[in-house]
This record gives structure tokens, sequence and C-alpha cells, in this order.
């Protein structure tokens, strides 16, 4: 029954996240307003909300890509804040990760045999 995931992603300023998102992290604007950000990207979805008493912390998600090495390198053009270079795990995964101005972390996974 399940269909999509959308993760939620609290920011202090949901327009500068929106800002990057879009112009380091390759994001399209679904929908935006002052305390939402509908941020869209090779049909994946992630929510960026206002932090409240609510929403407090740090969020983070990760997604499962078709080429970790060539995303990691469009991202470090773009200035994203990466964590260091895609890395082959053990349990079949080639993974790095990127944060975010405020610290929200997103993974990105790609499967290998």
């Amino acid at each position: 029954m399940l269909r999509k995931v959308m993760p939620e992603l609290p920011l202090s300023n949901v327009a500068a996240g929106v800002v990057h998102y879009c112009d380091v992290l390759g994001f399209e604007v679904n929908y935006s307003q002052h305390d939402i950000g509908v941020m869209d990207r090779d049909g994946m979805r992630v929510l960026l909300i206002a932090r409240s008493s609510r929403h407090i912390g740090i969020g983070s998600c990760a997604f499962y890509v078709t080429d970790a090495d060539a995303l990691y390198a469009e991202l470090v053009t773009r200035g994203a804040n990466v964590q260091g270079p895609p890395v082959s795990k053990p349990w079949g995964l080639r993974e790095f990760a990127v944060l975010d101005p405020e610290g929200n972390r997103l993974t990105f996974a790609q499967t290998f045999e």
C-alpha cells in the first residue's frame, strides 16, 4: 500500500533552505510559502518545514541513486557540504552524505553487487 515517502527536514529559515536546495542540491520548488518548502528532484520529494516546538533538532533522510560517484561530483561542483567521497560499504551500498546549512543530513546510496 505504501507508495512514496516525504521526509520532513526542520529549518529555522525555510526561504534560505529553499534557495539552498535549489541552487546547491539541484532540487526544484514544487510549492513554497514562508513556513514550508516542497522540494522535488528526480521523482523524490523532501519537505522543508519551519523549526518549531513540534519540529526541533535536525532531520535526516536517505535516497537510493543510480550513480553515487556522478552525483557526488555534481554536488561538490555546486558547493554542497559533502561529508566525504562515496564509500563502498560491506552491506552492499556505495554511499556519501551531505549536510544542509542547518545540519540536516542527506545520504545518497547506490546498490552494487
